[in-house]
């Protein structure tokens, strides 16, 4: 369409009609598909896309043949965080994980080689962690990354874990701790960290799965205040509860709709 605004610039309309369409489908798309979809000519969906990977905002689904949409645009707005039916489940568990507890509670997503919280309640507590949401953490030395890493399929967590290595090697991490961290997080299902991104922070947390999406609900702590036992103990039980109570809204008439952490877990018992 042709614009006499001589503002507009039409390559920036270009690239948001190409992450439009794939927002507005809802599924992943190849480049002549998309082209279908803007009108646009196949050899400059061609560049978008490209650009787009590089920056972050695209995948490529080697399974689907097509490209998706990253966690990275959450950061664009968070109108976005408001249409994701996980976070809207989330929120009131997490709010009742943080009262239980008095520790911050969040709920992260993968975003690349980081992991993103894309929701914080803060702790009551006054050793309490304070986090943000937006706020970003290395997979590598955060428990929701090691969680969500354990709670992928084995082939899509081999593919990552090489990838988190090469990255943590770089820049001088040690690779030993992350693989035993890995391990034990993928045989118990909760990874326990302490120290591992900074001194006198840790943190809990436990992966799940959503429309193909990874996601993780972490505890972080104090690790001068909390002791191994409590985070092995108190904390890991409320935050099982937490995640049993999350799965069972996805579903549907037979899943548990109400009651707290510890309900759940006397429940159980």
């Amino acid at each position: 369409m042709q614009r006499e605004d001589r503002q507009f610039v039409d390559a920036f309309a270009r690239g948001l009609a190409i992450l439009e369409a794939l927002s507005r489908e809802q599924r992943p798309l190849n480049n002549g598909e998309l082209s279908r979809a803007t009108g646009l000519p196949p050899s400059t969906v061609s560049r978008l896309t490209h650009t787009a990977m590089a920056l972050g905002y695209l995948r490529f689904s080697q399974s689907k043949r097509a490209y998706e949409l990253t966690p990275k645009n959450l950061t664009l707005g968070y109108p976005v965080l408001a249409g994701m039916t996980l976070l809207d489940r989330a929120r009131p568990l997490l709010k009742q994980l943080s009262e239980e507890t008095g520790e911050t509670v969040g709920l992260v997503i993968r975003d690349g080689l980081h992991v993103t919280f894309v929701e914080v309640v803060q702790g009551s507590e006054l050793v309490a962690v304070r986090l943000a949401t937006g706020g970003r953490l290395p997979i590598a030395v955060s428990a929701a990354g090691i969680a969500i890493l354990a709670a992928m399929p084995d082939r899509d967590r081999r593919i990552l874990a090489t990838r988190v290595r090469a990255h943590l090697a770089k820049r001088g991490g040690n690779v030993e701790t992350f693989n035993a961290k890995l391990v034990e997080a993928t045989e118990l299902g909760i990874c326990f960290i302490r120290d591992a991104w900074r001194r006198g922070i840790g943190g809990i947390a436990m992966g799940l799965e959503n429309n193909g999406e990874m996601a993780a609900i972490t505890i972080p702590i104090a690790t001068g205040s909390v002791s191994e036992m409590d985070m092995h103990g108190r904390l890991a039980d409320a935050l099982r509860a937490t995640i049993d109570l999350l799965r069972g809204t996805a579903g549907g008439a037979h899943s548990v709709q109400t009651g707290t952490p510890s309900e759940a877990r006397r429940r159980s018992h």
